[in-house]
């Protein structure tokens, strides 16, 4: 998937097979950026399955900060059990997620993750429902269960694909 981001990158020459088609570089880079968005969603799917939680809720794009972002939360009611948290965190390490840090404060466990050009923040426990709202506040009370947020860290081509991640969900 890093040749596909960097090939966006890179521009095409004319004549490519992708404008021979009909496609601009813009709508092609848009497909890629797309095509990753939609990668990291299946990991998120994955990693959540893995740790046998409830399929997440991933976030509509509009109420993220960018197009160039996702969102998801998984609510458990009560803090998640560590060791299928655990299970969580092998496999966005299997699906080639590199752990850059780990940390454990009050009543939360939280990691930062990298993947080429995506860093993924993944937190289990217990947060204000503030803080995962994505969007508009809501009332500052207790949300407990798993949070993903990923950014695009690239070169600036992603943009807001046709579909919402709202229906992406399970």
């Amino acid at each position: 998937m890093a040749a596909v981001v960097l090939t966006a990158c890179g521009g095409e020459e004319r004549g490519s097979g992708a404008e021979a088609k009909g496609k601009s570089r813009a709508a092609v880079s848009a497909d890629r950026a797309t095509a990753a968005r939609d990668a990291v969603w299946a990991d998120i799917r994955a990693a959540v399955a893995a740790g046998d939680f409830e399929p997440p809720r991933f976030i509509a794009a509009d109420s993220l900060l960018g197009p160039c972002e996702v969102g998801a939360v998984v609510r458990a009611g009560t803090k998640p059990d560590p060791e299928a948290v655990a299970e969580v965190v092998a496999e966005l390490k299997d699906r080639g997620w590199r752990q850059k840090r780990q940390s454990s404060i009050d009543d939360n466990d939280a990691w930062g993750l990298e993947r080429r050009e995506w860093v993924l923040n993944f937190v289990a426990g217990t947060v204000s429902e503030k803080a995962v709202s994505f969007g508009p506040a809501t009332a500052d009370r207790p949300f407990k269960g798993l949070v993903f947020r990923g950014r695009f860290l690239g070169d600036g081509t992603c943009s807001a694909s046709s579909t919402t991640a709202s229906r992406r969900s399970g």
